[in-house]
């Protein structure tokens, strides 16, 4: 079954591939998620999860782009970020 939320994603991937964009290789916070399951780091929202993609995207490679290694790279930094600005006399 199909949802709204499904319908738009896919309506959204068509029109920015008419326009020329690459778009089959879209990351998801789900992906932060997961990361943080499998490494066994503290949990972080969606909104967390957007800020680790935005230092993802500030390291950006053009060679290689965003990838899984990338990704772990960013959400590390965005960890230790937190814990410093949540205890600055402990650093």
């Amino acid at each position: 079954m199909e949802t709204q939320t499904t319908r738009i994603i896919e309506a959204s991937r068509e029109l920015l591939k008419a326009a020329g964009y690459f778009v089959e290789n879209l990351w998801h916070v789900e992906d932060v998620h997961f990361i943080c399951e499998q490494q066994e780091l503290p949990k972080v929202s969606d909104e967390e999860a957007m800020e680790v993609f935005a230092i993802a995207n500030k390291q950006f490679d053009g060679e290689t782009g965003i990838s899984w290694p990338q990704l772990e790279a960013a959400l590390r930094m965005f960890l230790q970020r937190k814990a410093l600005l949540s205890n600055p006399l402990e650093a």
